[in-house]
């Protein structure tokens, strides 16, 4: 059902270029012999500029403009929390895979739609937990463990 990547990078984009984005442009950079930056989206034209400039990719303002302009395997969405069920349901209906930061919905029924359309057109989604790294986390865990 989902189609492997082999022989190539997997092409990803980042759509928000806010705070979080550093961590995945960051995640990119470290796993460069796997990963490709295709492209990068965000509202705010400066912030875009900034970012196409900085890696050398084409910047789209709307999501929708970048997934039919680009062969894309993978984008990373580091938007808002409310705005990461439809960017999604969209992604899928493009067919390509989505990391989508914490939350991935605010309301159970937004997340059930993204689980939905995921399924529906054989693409992945995943939600970032990096939190598990966290030292308060990890000393939980320790405690727990023993």
């Amino acid at each position: 059902m989902f189609k492997t990547i082999k022989g190539r990078k997997i092409r990803i984009a980042i759509v928000g270029c806010g705070r979080i984005s550093k961590n995945h442009f960051g995640s990119i950079e470290a796993h460069a012999d796997d990963l490709e930056l295709a492209a990068v989206c965000d509202i705010d034209p400066v912030r875009l500029a900034e970012h196409e400039q900085k890696y050398g990719v084409k910047g789209y303002a709307r999501l929708e403009d970048m997934l039919s302009n680009e062969q894309l395997d993978l984008i990373a969405l580091c938007t808002p929390s409310g705005l990461h069920p439809d960017q999604t349901v969209l992604a899928a209906r493009y067919g390509v895979n989505v990391v989508t930061e914490k939350p991935m919905a605010t309301r159970w029924q937004d997340g059930v739609r993204m689980v939905k359309a995921c399924d529906d057109a054989g693409v992945r989604l995943f939600v970032v937990k990096q939190n598990r790294s966290n030292t308060t986390l990890q000393m939980l865990k320790r405690a727990f463990d023993e």
